[in-house]
């Protein structure tokens, strides 16, 4: 039995929602590797039963780093193959005309004189 009378399984249920809760709040899968950790651990204790509670807790850690190194992975992996919306060329978006004109100016403006 753990906290509160509850079986530890059941305490590592929780904490896993808290995460999960957590991650909902924030965008960057801060909380989503350790919540999925917790969610382990509480399936491992389940089947488990009587594990010491440093053991419950390295499973958690092992697991929630693990999932959250994968998950950083692939958003720096996807980051790297899709463009960055804050890397936006305004003269892009400009008519033809307009840009040709542009690119005259900045091409004099560059000149050595």
């Amino acid at each position: 039995m753990g906290i509160l009378g509850l079986p530890d399984w059941v305490i590592w249920g929780l904490i896993a929602a808290l995460l999960l809760a957590v991650e909902m709040i924030s965008t960057a899968y801060i909380a989503l590797g350790f919540a999925v950790g917790a969610a382990v651990a509480g399936l491992v204790v389940f089947l488990l039963p009587g594990l010491p509670v440093v053991v419950q807790a390295l499973i958690w850690a092992g697991m929630g780093l693990g999932v959250w190194l994968v998950l950083s992975r692939r958003n720096r992996i996807r980051h790297a193959l899709r463009p960055d919306i804050n890397d936006f060329d305004p003269v892009e978006s400009l008519p033809r005309s307009d840009r040709a004109r542009r690119e005259a100016q900045r091409r004099m403006d560059n000149a050595p004189d």
